[in-house]
């Protein structure tokens, strides 16, 4: 790291260590929105006279907004918070024109949204002096220093916000539905059990008594009293299992805790709890079932020198109960594999938003596809590829899954399509006019406004609609077929070609072709790669081939890696062919030389 370097990151405060658990303490972190800390924001908003008003939590790698006016995003990483270098200040820290301030010149909170010209931040300090993060206002303008008035009115505003903070942390250690000891009580009655060595051998176990969607949907249809009495209920037949003198938490929506002593019959309890949540409940003669989970970790499982340790005692046991519920499992005992692969996805899922901020972990490869008549290259797929500055290449197949369950996969799907068009604007520059495929997920075609992002994006880069062609998966088009059905329509009227990816894995029959509005379609590798010498590829194949024809569809063969197979597909009809024979994947400059060095020569068909 070059001095200049270091000088733009944050510093990091004297007792970090110390600051992290305390804010982990607080239980603000990732939680939803709250009326109290959102009237604080708009506040600062309005007597500042800014665009943009924050309360800003400075976690390990982010800063977190509990509450924020002005502002699209959650959460950025710590390196570029402003918010960072105010926690050990004992005044108020104020930049008026970063553009002019070396430390953050560069920085890409300045140099793109929000712009940041102006800020001023009070440090959200605890009784011990212990800095959570900060109430800020932002403006992307530059201003002069704040008048003393100004001073006052955002230290009071720190002071108010962090009264609400404890204030918030005071509130009862009771669950008003239950009356049941509640989250914070279960963490600091684990607190004080790590402490008292005869519990050390001890065991936390989390119930959950429904799925979260199905809770919701419970609240949704017969509303909150049917769902508060479920809790109680669940409550009741939890409680009826436990030993004497076992405390109930009652920690979230339908889930709870509690902590069982060395001596006890674990195992015995499990199963008594597992079969009376299991049963339906009862509402005005309805009865109603859920998916339940139960887990457990043992506290000698958990590091003891951990300075969160209830924290992590207590996500343990909720991700062994998470595991439960997905297995369907009666119980299931905290699985540290399990949980480092969680913990991985976590982590991918959190790199993957700063990979997509252009730091150049994120590139596209381009695989050739050819004319199996001609031999001659007809055009590429895209393909996304990660190499994480630490974990290395990640497999796509792992993190867009992942992805796909989040918010990001729209940022991450805008994010291929415009390094795809830039790609092909430039060859298109250089005599290079081939069209390349682009993936697209379901959750795309899902949403509404897809193909006018599409169009945007074509107009922004300069590309022409039939540049370029998608392809999705067949099990995508089952999702929400009317939906995809006109996203699908939108795009073929744009002039991009659609191709059905991965055809003949999904459930639909091959009748379902009639209806889809697609060009062609892409039959799946694990069906091309025996198909030289088994005879039910050959008849599956053969079949989609005259099928796909006799429809108007194209066909596309991916996994072609022998001579055979290429001879074969050939031989029956197939219109084009994709795979290690033809050519791995090829960054952008080895796709150039592929082409120049002659592309693609396959063996003779035999006579």
């Amino acid at each position: 790291m070059t001095p200049a370097t270091a000088k733009r990151l944050p510093p990091v405060p004297a007792r970090e260590e110390d600051r992290l658990a305390t804010l982990q303490r607080y239980e603000l972190l990732d939680t939803p929105a709250e009326a109290a800390f959102d009237q604080i924001t708009r506040l600062a908003a309005k007597l500042l006279k800014v665009p943009v008003a924050l309360i800003s939590l400075v976690d390990r790698d982010r800063q977190w907004f509990k509450s924020r006016v002005g502002l699209p995003v959650q959460e950025t990483p710590r390196e570029h918070a402003f918010c960072a270098h105010a926690l050990d200040s004992d005044a108020l820290f104020v930049v008026g024109d970063a553009r002019q301030d070396e430390r953050f010149a560069d920085n890409p909170l300045v140099t793109g949204d929000p712009n940041i010209r102006f800020y001023a931040g009070a440090p959200l300090r605890t009784a011990d002096g212990l800095a959570l993060g900060t109430i800020c206002v932002i403006d992307d303008q530059p201003r002069p220093a704040l008048t003393p008035e100004e001073e006052e009115a955002l230290r009071d505003l720190s002071a108010m916000t962090m009264a609400h903070i404890e204030a918030r942390r005071a509130v009862g250690y009771l669950h008003p539905v239950t009356s049941l000891s509640n989250r914070f009580r279960f963490l600091a009655d684990a607190d004080a059990l790590a402490n008292d060595p005869a519990s050390v051998t001890g065991t936390a176990v989390v119930i959950d008594a429904a799925a979260s969607q199905q809770y919701a949907e419970l609240t949704r249809v017969l509303g909150q009293v049917c769902a508060d009495a479920f809790e109680v209920d669940c409550a009741r037949r939890i409680a009826a299992c436990l030993p004497d003198r076992t405390r109930l938490y009652h920690l979230s929506p339908a889930r709870f805790a509690f902590m069982l002593a060395s001596g006890n019959d674990l195992i015995d309890a499990l199963d008594r709890i597992s079969s009376a949540i299991r049963s339906p409940f009862q509402y005005q003669g309805v009865p109603i079932a859920t998916t339940a989970g139960v887990g457990f970790v043992h506290r000698s499982d958990i590091a003891a020198e951990s300075p969160v340790e209830s924290v992590e005692l207590l996500r343990a046991a909720t991700s062994a109960a998470h595991q439960s519920l997905e297995t369907q499992k009666p119980w299931c005992a905290y699985d540290e594999e399990q949980d480092r692969a969680a913990h991985r996805a976590f982590l991918l899922l959190r790199s993957l938003t700063e990979a997509m901020g252009g730091q150049g972990q994120l590139h596209m490869a381009y695989q050739p596809k050819v004319d199996l008549r001609t031999d001659r290259c007809i055009g590429a797929e895209a393909l996304l590829r990660w190499t994480h500055p630490e974990l290395g290449p990640i497999s796509p197949a792992e993190f867009v899954p992942l992805a796909e369950r989040t918010a990001l996969v729209r940022p991450l799907t805008e994010w291929v399509i415009g390094a795809v068009l830039t790609q092909v604007a430039h060859w298109h520059r250089r005599g290079i006019a081939l069209p390349v495929s682009i993936n697209i997920s379901m959750l795309d075609l899902g949403s509404g406004d897809f193909a006018d992002r599409v169009e945007a994006l074509l107009d922004r880069h300069d590309v022409q609609a039939d540049w370029i062609d998608f392809e999705v998966t067949e099990s995508a088009l089952m999702t929400d077929r009317a939906e995809v059905d006109r996203q699908l329509r939108s795009l073929r009227r744009l002039g991009i070609a659609v191709e059905i990816d991965d055809f003949g894995t999904g459930q639909s029959a091959l009748s379902y072709l009639k209806d889809i509005p697609a060009t062609a379609v892409k039959i799946d590798q694990r069906f091309i790669r025996s198909i030289a010498d088994e005879r039910s590829d050959q008849i599956m194949v053969r079949s989609t081939i005259d099928l796909a024809h006799d429809l108007g569809y194209l066909v596309i063969a991916e996994g072609v890696e022998t001579d055979e197979a290429y001879n074969w597909l050939r031989l029956h009809g197939c219109d084009f062919g994709q795979g290690y024979l033809i050519s791995r994947p090829l960054a952008p400059a080895a796709f150039e030389d592929w082409l120049a060095a002659g592309a693609f020569r396959p063996a003779a068909v035999p006579v």
